[in-house]
């Protein structure tokens, strides 16, 4: 997979048509990653450390390839996503992110909203999900999530934005 993405001088964020496709997928993805792992793996008795497997599928080559509009992969289910990630980008090897502290209690859908968000975040920015995480990171995405998903996509974003100019000055950059 990572072979699609050589040759690319210039990132090329996919059409407004693959939109809400990708922010669903990416609500999904990030709120059941756990239920669909022990699926996959056929083991009811894995706990997936959300956190790392999350931030680790932001930086991804699978998450790179959607972002430039990869139509298998923003058109397929959120269950094939985290089985081609399982697959593709860790060798079928998820032992590393294996829980090995108490997994945070998150409410429900605060994972959906925050997967939801990156993905409306990386469209209208045009930046790369492994540029974003980075800048806004996950652990500030679900405490964010308490005010964020009372208000608009639109306004959330505005904020985001503008958080970013203010940390210009810091050396910290700004989102686009």
């Amino acid at each position: 997979m990572a072979g699609a993405l050589e040759g690319l001088d210039e990132f090329v964020c996919y059409d407004e048509f693959w939109l809400s496709k990708d922010m669903e997928n990416m609500g999904y993805f990030f709120e059941y990653c756990g239920d669909y792992c022990k699926e996959i793996l056929n083991d009811s008795a894995f706990e997936l450390d959300k956190e790392r497997f999350i931030e680790s599928f932001m930086k991804s080559d699978c998450r790179a390839l959607m972002e430039i509009g990869h139509p298998t992969l923003l058109s397929q289910a959120a269950y094939d996503t985290v089985r081609k990630f399982i697959e593709v980008d860790n060798g079928n090897n998820i032992e590393s992110f294996r829980l090995r502290e108490k997994q945070p209690t998150y409410r429900h859908m605060q994972l959906y909203w925050v997967g939801w968000m990156y993905a409306y975040i990386h469209f209208i920015s045009k930046e790369r999900s492994k540029i974003i995480i980075e800048k806004l990171p996950l652990k500030e995405m679900l405490l964010d999530y308490k005010v964020g998903h009372e208000i608009s996509k639109e306004a959330y974003y505005r904020k985001v934005a503008y958080l970013f100019e203010q940390r210009e000055g810091t050396g910290k950059g700004r989102l686009n």
